[in-house]
């Protein structure tokens, strides 16, 4: 049996990610923001939880090389089949492993915060339990389980409200934590105006990683006079 939960991160082909960016990212931009943002959750799940177990669930093998290079473990998918295929698949995987429960985080968090994720993780109660942390459109951008596979997975639009449900007909409890910087992923074009928004707060203390998805984000033509900055080394 594991105690500590296992930090699961699904993560499609960096060429299949971010499609609903379509009409404001170039292919070719889409997957280097994919790929970047995936890199970034990787090195910080390592960096600051290297005592939690971590499995990255994918079809690609490129993708799959990039997770074991970071000491993650891979569970690799046949074919894709969505996000909550991913996650069913890794609890089925989590439960033969002995694991208790499993926290879910996607590969595309802008700013992830050590403090919110221990938040998460120290949530968990004893026995059967769910802990939800919305997106800022509804969606589910952390979902811890006890045991792993405790309920069906429901993730796309208002998955949030339907796991919630899910764990209330099953008769579980059931804690939702808003939290500020878990919210906020990178998948639409109202959440590109809020990178910049965000960036504009921050202004001469952006963070380096802030800049970096800002520049993978924009076009010259798209910049603001106030964020020529931005692109200078």
């Amino acid at each position: 049996m594991t105690d500590k939960p296992l930090i699961v991160i699904p993560v499609k082909a960096f060429s299949l990610a971010k499609s609903r960016l379509g009409q404001k990212l170039s292919p070719d931009h889409r997957s280097a923001l994919a790929r970047r943002l995936c890199e970034h959750t990787l090195h910080f799940l390592a960096k600051w939880f290297p005592d939690h177990d971590r499995l990255v669930v994918t079809a690609s093998p490129a993708i799959a090389r990039l997770a074991r290079r970071h000491g993650a473990r891979v569970l690799e998918e046949p074919v894709a089949e969505g996000l909550s295929k991913a996650a069913q698949r890794a609890a089925e995987w989590a439960c033969r492993q002995g694991y208790q429960a499993q926290l879910l985080i996607p590969a595309d968090i802008v700013q992830l915060d050590e403090t919110e994720i221990r938040r998460l993780l120290g949530a968990q109660e004893q026995g059967a339990c769910t802990v939800i942390c919305p997106a800022s459109d509804g969606g589910t951008n952390a979902l811890l389980t006890s045991p792993p596979d405790a309920l069906p997975f429901r993730f796309g639009p208002r998955s949030a409200e339907a796991h919630r449900e899910a764990a209330l007909r099953r008769g579980l409890p059931c804690q939702v934590l808003e939290l500020t910087h878990l919210r906020f992923d990178l998948d639409t074009p109202t959440d590109l105006k809020t990178l910049d928004a965000l960036i504009q707060h921050h202004g001469g203390e952006t963070p380096q990683e802030l800049k970096k998805l800002w520049n993978l984000c924009m076009t010259p033509c798209e910049m603001t006079p106030w964020a020529a900055w931005l692109t200078t080394p």
